[in-house]
């Protein structure tokens, strides 16, 4: 097994289910300088991640992914998932889904660069009472 099909075993692993359990692996899968990016915020080092994932996982009843493809080119990576969750305060604690895409750089058998895109309407938005409908009404005029 090479150093990058190693390292993605390790980020699969990670994000299979992701929990507070999990958090203390963070170190064998994102190098120390990691720059990562999505579109709530921008972190920069495995401390402030850490911080961040904390955050995230804490609000959350559940949240795992499935990885549903995966492209690698010398140090890059693609990543296309598909996120289960579960919040408390959305549907009612149902679960939902959200499929998005990761960027992903490496060094030194660590992931240094993370740029997630996915849409923080179908995350988010679109689960609250009354912004919700509004956001939906708006994409049916959009596509019509």
């Amino acid at each position: 097994m090479s150093d990058a099909e190693a390292l993605l075993a390790r980020f699969t692993q990670f994000y299979t289910t992701l929990d507070a359990a999990r958090l203390v692996d963070l170190p064998d899968v994102y190098h120390r300088d990691i720059h990562f990016i999505d579109p709530v915020g921008e972190h920069q080092g495995l401390s402030s991640l850490e911080a961040y994932f904390q955050r995230l996982i804490s609000k959350l009843n559940t949240c795992c992914f499935t990885l549903t493809d995966i492209q690698h080119h010398d140090q890059q990576v693609s990543v296309c998932w598909q996120m289960a969750y579960a919040h408390p305060r959305l549907r009612r604690g149902a679960l939902l889904r959200l499929e998005g895409i990761s960027l992903l750089r490496f060094t030194e058998q660590r992931i240094i660069y993370q740029r997630d895109y996915y849409d923080m309407g179908a995350m988010l938005y679109e689960h609250i009472p009354l912004i919700g409908g509004v956001i939906l009404q708006l994409k049916k005029r959009l596509q019509a």
